[in-house]
C-alpha cells in the first residue's frame, strides 16, 4: 500500500462535520491502481492519441496544433503568391511556388520542436502529438521525442513519446535507449507503453531481450505476466 496522501484540499466549510469529512478524505491512504486499471487507461490514451478524420486533414493541410493560425497565415501567402505567379505565366513560378511550400513546412518543423522542448508539460504533450507525424522523416524529432520518451518527469509524457517513435525503435541508435530505459525504469505505465512498444514493432532481437527482462524479475508482476503471456510462455 502506498504512503502516498492526497494533497490539502481547497475546500474550506463552516460546517465541522464537512471539514472533518475532507480531513478524513485526506489521510486516506490510497493504493496503486491495478493491471487491468493501468491497461485500461494506457489503452484509452492510445485510442485518444489516434486522429480523427478532421485531425488527418488538418495535419495533411499543415493546420496542426496551436500554431495552426501561423501556417493558415503562411499559406494564404502562399496561396496569393501562387496566384500572382500563374497570373504572370513566369518560367519559375514552379520553383517560387515550391519554396513557399517548404517554408510553410519549416514553419511547422520548427514549431513542433519547440513545443516538444516547452517547461510547461501540456505543450509538450501537444508536440509529441505532432511530432508523431513527423518523426520518420525527420532525426532531429526523432531525437527530441527519444529524450522525452527517456527522462521527461512527466509518465504520461514519456509513454506518449514512446508510442509516438513507434517504428523507429528498430533504429540502433533509438532501439538501445529505449530498451536500457525499460530495464531501469520504476513507472508502471512507461513500462507498458514500452513493452507494447516492443511487442508491435520491435525486431526479433529486441523481442528476446524483452523476454529476459521479463524472465529477470525486472518488471513489475503484472506486466511480467503480460510479457510472458503474449510471448507464450507463462507458467503455471
Amino acid at each position: 500500500m502506498s504512503d502516498k496522501r492526497f494533497p490539502d484540499l481547497l475546500l474550506d466549510s463552516d460546517d465541522s462535520a464537512v471539514n472533518e469529512l475532507w480531513k478524513t478524505l485526506g489521510e486516506a491512504e490510497h493504493e496503486e491502481p491495478s493491471a487491468r486499471l493501468r491497461q485500461a487507461f494506457y489503452q484509452k490514451l492510445e485510442q485518444a492519441s489516434r486522429p480523427t478524420p478532421a485531425t488527418k486533414l488538418r495535419n495533411l493541410l499543415g493546420f496542426s496544433g496551436n500554431a495552426g493560425w501561423i501556417t493558415a497565415t503562411a499559406c494564404l501567402l502562399a496561396g496569393l503568391g501562387a496566384g500572382q505567379l500563374l497570373g504572370g505565366a513566369g518560367d519559375d513560378a514552379g520553383e517560387r511556388l515550391a519554396a513557399l511550400e517548404q517554408n510553410v513546412a519549416m514553419l511547422n518543423r520548427s514549431l513542433v520542436l519547440d513545443r516538444l522542448q516547452n517547461d510547461e508539460p501540456g505543450k509538450r504533450l501537444l508536440g509529441v502529438i505532432d511530432a508523431a507525424y513527423l518523426v520518420a522523416e525527420d532525426a532531429d524529432i526523432a531525437m527530441a521525442l527519444l529524450h522525452l520518451a527517456s527522462s521527461d518527469r512527466v509518465d504520461s509524457i514519456r509513454s506518449a513519446a514512446i508510442e509516438a517513435l513507434g517504428p523507429q525503435i528498430k533504429s540502433p541508435a533509438i532501439g538501445i535507449r529505449l530498451m536500457d530505459a525499460l530495464q531501469h525504469s520504476r513507472s508502471p505505465m512507461v513500462q507498458l507503453a514500452l513493452i507494447d512498444l516492443v511487442l508491435r514493432n520491435g525486431s526479433e532481437e529486441q523481442v528476446g531481450q524483452l523476454l529476459e527482462i521479463a524472465e529477470g524479475g525486472l518488471l513489475f508482476p503484472d506486466l511480467q505476466r503480460h510479457v510472458l503471456t503474449s510471448l507464450g510462455r507463462e507458467t503455471a
